[in-house]
């Protein structure tokens, strides 16, 4: 990484700025990518949900509300008639197949709209992502496939988000070091690659392989 370089290179006292800008920029780019890791599994999932003419009853309760969130939460905005009836025509035009009395997902689910609104991962907002399908058994599981490690991964997930927000609004005290930023790393590899396979085997048990 080039803040170890830099911080191997040169002594701690002639770089401290650009090794703490780089450890910085690298709590950013983690928790981002952290952010879009879980997007793109929950999108992956929602594509195969369709692709996999997946029973309707399969997913939880809340499952279909999320996948038309922006359209629905509208309508309580509304006092108009006339526009609630346009939105409702728009509404059984582009999820009318999503409420209908049919058995299974047979046309396109709209995934922008399910992951629209998850912008902070912390593990409490990941299990509340994944429990939007029906998992609710997302954190027993995590933590019976972490064993003695779950503790240390939740909280480092936790740690990479609230350090980042306190660099996004400014906080000039946030620093790490290389060594910090390579636990990070880590400990984030650990939690994903097996929060990955918990969530993958859920999908499986539905009959819905998503890896």
């Amino acid at each position: 990484m080039i803040a170890r370089r830099l911080s191997t290179t040169f002594s701690i006292q002639s770089s401290p700025t650009y090794i703490n800008a780089l450890c910085r920029g690298g709590v950013v780019l983690l928790c981002s990518h952290l952010e879009g890791y879980i997007e793109d599994l929950g999108t992956l999932a929602i594509e195969r949900i369709e692709l996999n003419l997946l029973a309707k009853k399969s997913m939880s309760s809340g499952f279909r509300y999320h996948l038309s969130r922006d359209m629905i939460d509208d309508f309580s905005k509304m006092t108009d008639p006339t526009r609630i009836a346009k939105k409702i025509d728009d509404f059984l035009v582009r999820d009318g197949h999503i409420w209908d009395s049919s058995s299974n997902f047979v046309a396109p689910l709209p995934p922008q709209v399910f992951v629209s609104n998850f912008a902070t991962p912390r593990h409490e907002d990941i299990r509340r992502f994944f429990a939007r399908f029906g998992f609710q058994d997302f954190q027993r599981s995590l933590a019976r496939r972490l064993q003695g490690n779950y503790d240390v991964c939740r909280n480092m997930v936790d740690n990479i988000v609230d350090q980042r927000n306190k660099i996004a609004h400014g906080d000039q005290l946030t620093a790490g070091t290389p060594t910090d930023l390579q636990d990070m790393l880590k400990y984030l590899r650990l939690y994903c690659r097996n929060l990955d396979s918990i969530v993958a085997d859920w999908f499986k048990g539905k009959g819905c392989p998503i890896r």
